[in-house]
């Protein structure tokens, strides 16, 4: 019988010591905008927390709180200085974008021609000590605006590199890594899909390129996405709580399309 209970113990400790994933990510993007979005992930099941070192200040200041108990389909933003906190659903919120851009009369948006080709590159250099697998992405298409009778064409051509490790669950991803979310507009989720289709385990770094051609004039956006720190550990129930006496207010989305409706 003491065997039994030794041989449990063992099970159990084993469960609880890989029942959580720690680790550092960081997406920079430089070329248009200068961005970069950094900080801890702590991920139990489908429990999510963010502390955000470094924000977008869009969606998220520096040293605010992300918080999801859905994989991180629902966040929850909190703003520790302010005291106040507002609730996200990606997936929603850019189909709320998008259907206030083709909702608007005065200017339309299409589409076109999109391509999109997936290439497995096989066994990728290890990173942080887990073996990956490489694969690349080659995806364009054409971009036609005519905003109030003044038309404007543009030419968008990416190129993605993807280092993703079987040893690590795709569920210990963070919404910077989000596959699922769908824009509502077909040429440019088709190109989501077989980049989701191509990405198998968890993504440890991600480098991606975007030329966009309009009127001769070619502008290059870059961004790297790395993930560092990895540890499996216990993590507490009560780090994905949200404080409480805290204000709610309007997401900074919301904020600008009931602006932009206004107009």
């Amino acid at each position: 019988m003491k065997r039994v209970f030794t041989v449990l113990f063992l099970l159990t400790a084993a469960t609880s010591a890989l029942a959580g994933v720690t680790y550092k990510v960081q997406s920079a993007t430089n070329g248009l905008r200068n961005v970069t979005i950094a900080g801890t992930v702590s991920v139990d099941g489908p429990r999510m927390r963010m502390d955000v070192t470094t924000g977008d200040n869009l969606l998220f200041k520096d040293n605010s709180i992300v918080l999801s108990t859905d994989g991180g389909k629902t966040m929850t933003v909190i703003d520790p200085a302010a005291k106040t906190y507002y609730e996200i659903q990606l997936d929603q919120m850019i189909g709320a974008a998008t259907a206030s851009l083709q909702g608007n009369p005065m200017f339309k948006v299409a589409f076109e021609n999109p391509t999109v080709a997936v290439n497995d590159e096989g066994a990728g250099e290890p990173i942080e000590g887990y073996r990956t697998r490489k694969s690349a992405l080659n995806a364009s298409y054409d971009i036609a605006i005519d905003a109030m009778g003044q038309k404007i064409t543009s030419h968008l051509d990416m190129h993605t590199e993807s280092w993703t490790t079987d040893q690590l669950s795709a569920e210990f991803a963070n919404f910077l890594q989000q596959r699922s979310i769908r824009t509502g507009i077909p040429e440019i989720d088709k190109i989501i899909d077989a980049q989701s289709g191509s990405m198998k385990g968890f993504p440890l770094k991600q480098v991606s390129v975007v030329k966009v051609n309009q009127g001769g004039n070619d502008v290059t956006m870059t961004t790297v996405a790395t993930v560092s720190n990895i540890e499996k550990k216990d993590i507490a129930a009560s780090l994905f709580v949200a404080p409480a006496g805290y204000t709610k207010v309007d997401d900074p989305v919301s904020k600008m399309l009931k602006a932009f409706q206004t107009k």
